[in-house]
C-alpha cells in the first residue's frame, strides 16, 4: 500500500516520493558539474570530461548527442537545463569559453561549488520543512480517527454520515475542507521551496 502510494505520488509530481525523486535528480546533476570539474583540471579536453562526467544514465542526454553528432553544445546544454536548471549556468559558461577562448575549467569548478552549496540549503530547508508537513498529513487524519472512536463507543457514525442527507453535507464538507487544508499547506511549502 505505501508503495503504491509512493508510486502515484511520485507520477503525479506531490508527496515525498516526489521530492526524494526531484531532489535525487538535483544531487545527479551537482555530482556531475563537480566530476566535470575535476575532469578539466585534470586536463582533460571538453568533450571527453563532459562524456566521462555525464554519468549512467547520462545527466546531459541531448549534449552527448550533439557532441557525437558535431551539434551546438551550448544549445543542447540549454535544452538539458529544462530538466535539471543547474545545467543553464553551464551552457553560458560554455558560450563564453567558445566564444572568448577562455579556459572552462575555473568556471565550472566555481558553478560545482555553487551548486552544492545551493543543495545543502535546499536539503536543510526540507528537514525545515518535514514538521510542518508531517503536522498537515497528521491534521487529515484525525477526522478518520474520530470515525474510529465513535465506533469504538458503540455508535454508528457512518451510517449517520452516509444514510442521512445533513450527514453527507457534512462529509462531503469535511473531505472538502482536508484536502483545500492539504493542498494549501503543500502550496506554502512549495512556494518556500521555489524561492531558493
Amino acid at each position: 500500500r505505501v508503495e503504491i502510494t509512493s508510486f502515484i505520488s511520485a507520477r503525479l509530481g506531490f508527496g515525498p516520493a516526489s521530492r526524494r525523486k526531484l531532489t535525487a535528480q538535483r544531487i545527479r546533476g551537482v555530482e556531475a558539474l563537480a566530476a566535470l570539474a575535476a575532469e578539466l583540471r585534470g586536463g582533460q579536453p571538453l568533450g571527453v570530461a563532459l562524456l566521462n562526467a555525464a554519468g549512467c544514465p547520462p545527466v546531459w542526454p541531448a549534449t552527448l548527442a550533439a557532441l557525437r553528432l558535431d551539434g551546438d553544445v551550448t544549445s543542447a546544454l540549454r535544452h538539458d537545463a529544462k530538466a535539471r536548471p543547474v545545467l543553464a549556468a553551464l551552457a553560458a559558461c560554455w558560450q563564453v569559453s567558445s566564444a572568448s577562448g577562455s579556459g572552462l575549467s575555473a568556471a565550472v569548478d566555481r558553478l560545482a561549488e555553487s551548486a552544492r552549496v545551493a543543495e545543502d540549503v535546499r536539503v536543510q530547508l526540507e528537514a525545515q520543512l518535514a514538521g510542518p508537513r508531517a503536522t498537515a498529513r497528521m491534521l487529515a487524519t484525525l477526522p478518520l480517527i474520530g470515525l474510529a472512536m465513535g465506533m469504538l463507543m458503540g455508535a454508528d457514525p457512518l451510517q449517520w454520515l452516509l444514510g442521512t442527507p445533513p450527514g453527507l453535507l457534512c462529509l462531503l464538507g469535511g473531505v472538502l475542507l482536508t484536502v483545500a487544508g492539504m493542498a494549501w499547506t503543500s502550496r506554502i511549502a512549495t512556494a518556500v521551496e521555489r524561492q531558493l
